[in-house]
């Protein structure tokens, strides 16, 4: 699985160019150039990202281990929970911000999504915003973030990501319960970063969204649930997972997809694991 999520951050970046509205590409080998990097113990991984020469990778439960990366080598230099490691916290997707909390930070923010069918201390679909520590072994939390859903918007699986280059923040999830499949949609919606000084606590409520929409309305079919989120270059791209034909169904459990959306009317787009 971790070999999956190294191999997907170079498959998002190289397909972000050519995507014009809806695209939806097979993550198969005829389409994409793939190469192993290294090996990597057997866990539920999550969510990754990366930032200049750093990977940080998630496992289920917000257990984090993060690299460097050299273009060739992967190189493990940390490997910790984080401070909002808790059984609730799937680790969904990872995302870099901008801020940082002190100027010496190695690294910015990072912002990882819950995105676990339980809440998290009363509280659904949380955003945990995370300081990695001066010496990369270790996290503090210093925000969380949820979405106000008086208006049930979401049912399951709210996943966040931050456009770094625009200073937004994406929701992308099931407008259904995780079961509930008749009558599925998946909702977009977009808020302004919010940062540091807003308080520990933020929420998001449906009269602040910049946009909210369900993808469904721009002719995209996706399957139920989303598996990670990541923007490059005004992309969003939206890898998701199937069942294979019958026929190649005992060597291939699911068949990756990978929907590139460009929002209507060229709206800025949005970005995981």
């Amino acid at each position: 699985m971790k070999k999956n999520l190294l191999i997907a951050a170079a498959l998002l970046i190289g397909m972000a160019a050519s995507a014009q509205s809806f695209v939806s590409v097979p993550l198969s080998k005829d389409t994409f150039k793939a190469s192993h990097l290294t090996p990597l113990p057997k866990a539920n991984y999550q969510g990754m990202d990366i930032y200049k020469n750093y990977l940080l990778s998630c496992w289920h439960t917000g257990i984090a281990t993060l690299y460097t990366f050299d273009g060739k080598t992967v190189t493990q230099v940390a490997h910790f929970p984080l401070d909002s490691h808790d059984e609730v916290n799937h680790s969904n997707v990872v995302s870099f911000g901008v801020e940082r909390f002190a100027k010496k930070d190695p690294l910015p923010l990072v912002y990882i999504s819950q995105c676990h069918k339980k809440p998290y201390k009363g509280n659904k679909d949380v955003l945990f915003v995370e300081r990695v520590a001066a010496d990369l072994q270790s996290t503090e939390l210093v925000q969380m973030i949820r979405y106000d859903d008086v208006n049930n918007d979401f049912g399951y699986a709210l996943q966040w990501v931050v456009d770094r280059q625009h200073k937004m923040l994406y929701g992308f999830g099931n407008t259904t319960k995780d079961k509930d499949v008749e009558g599925n949609r998946h909702r977009i919606i977009k808020f302004r970063l919010p940062r540091l000084a807003d308080g520990k606590e933020v929420v998001l409520r449906p009269e602040d969204a910049l946009e909210n929409y369900v993808v469904e309305d721009y002719g995209l079919r996706y399957a139920t649930i989303g598996q990670g989120l990541c923007i490059y270059k005004g992309k969003l791209m939206m890898p998701t997972g199937r069942q294979a034909d019958d026929a190649h169904r005992t060597r291939h459990r699911q068949v990756s997809e990978l929907p590139v959306y460009l929002g209507p009317a060229q709206k800025t787009a949005c970005r995981g694991a």
